[in-house]
């Protein structure tokens, strides 16, 4: 049983309407109807998942933006279903991630039922499977200027105090970091960064640079591929718990949704997606 999750936050009302109009007509044009339940106040998505989950479906489809399914991802907690994500809006992170750019690709992938094992990563006991951002990670795939670049590089680094795999400790003065289990930017996709069927997270750290520097790397910066970035730390590990600074913000796709100390983990195989023939894994 398929039970799609339809969210309109952060979408205009004309465009949610038109794009829930063609996926009702796909659904019914591919044989994968389902119940759709709409996301309101009274019924949040942690609701819905569990409404999903005692009706017996197998399959949990987000509707929406990135926000929708990392939000389906973090209400899941031990319920099994196979995943799949319907973007309303375009060139979202995780559609690129999974291969479905927009409704009508979605609507055919989910039909086709192609469907892959891949790990996740965990911060505090909610999953995600794209990446963390701190500092000037937060701005990765976001449009910025050259001149608000290198203002935001005048800024002091921040001191970073992590413990790595339960082994040692590392601190490190950094401009930003990233922690990824995928990512989904179209430059750069044979980067051995960021598998999601490896069973490791990458922890990318960008340390001070010169402003002509950060014009010189500007794209790798924005596109967060710090490890093509000279002088940049690129390590892989299993988990990580960020010590200090006490309270600075991590973010999932620019939203602020943790604080440190936070500790995150990888999951391996923890999973089912459906996914599309161009991934990017």
């Amino acid at each position: 049983m398929y039970y799609y999750i339809l969210d309109t936050h952060g979408i205009p009302q004309k465009d949610f309407e038109r794009n829930q109009t063609e996926l009702q007509g796909l659904l019914t044009e591919l044989n994968i109807n389902g119940e759709m339940a709409r996301v309101t106040p009274l019924r949040i998505i942690q609701d819905l998942v569990d409404t999903a989950s005692n009706r017996g479906a197998t399959t949990l489809i987000a509707c929406g933006t990135d926000q929708t399914f990392n939000q389906m991802l973090a209400s899941i907690k031990e319920h099994e279903f196979t995943l799949g994500f319907v973007p309303f809006v375009p060139d979202t992170q995780l559609g690129r991630i999974l291969g479905v750019k927009d409704v009508q690709t979605a609507a055919r992938t989910i039909a086709s039922r192609r469907t892959e094992r891949i790990d996740a990563a965990k911060i505090n006991n909610q999953f995600f499977i794209s990446y963390l951002e701190l500092g000037l990670g937060q701005y990765t795939n976001k449009e910025i200027g050259m001149f608000s670049l290198m203002k935001l590089f005048a800024a002091n680094p921040v001191e970073l105090k992590m413990r790595i795999d339960d082994s040692y400790v590392i601190t490190s003065k950094v401009m930003g970091a990233l922690i990824v289990n995928t990512r989904g930017t179209r430059s750069h996709v044979d980067s051995p960064i960021g598998n999601p069927q490896d069973g490791y997270l990458d922890l990318l750290l960008l340390e001070h640079m010169g402003k002509f520097g950060a014009i010189k790397n500007k794209q790798e910066i924005t596109s967060g591929f710090y490890e093509k970035i000279p002088g940049a730390t690129s390590m892989r590990c299993k988990k990580i718990e960020i010590l200090e600074p006490a309270n600075h913000k991590i973010y999932i796709d620019g939203m602020e949704m943790f604080k440190v100390p936070s500790i995150i983990e990888i999951v391996p195989n923890k999973f089912r997606m459906i996914v599309g023939k161009d991934r990017v894994f």
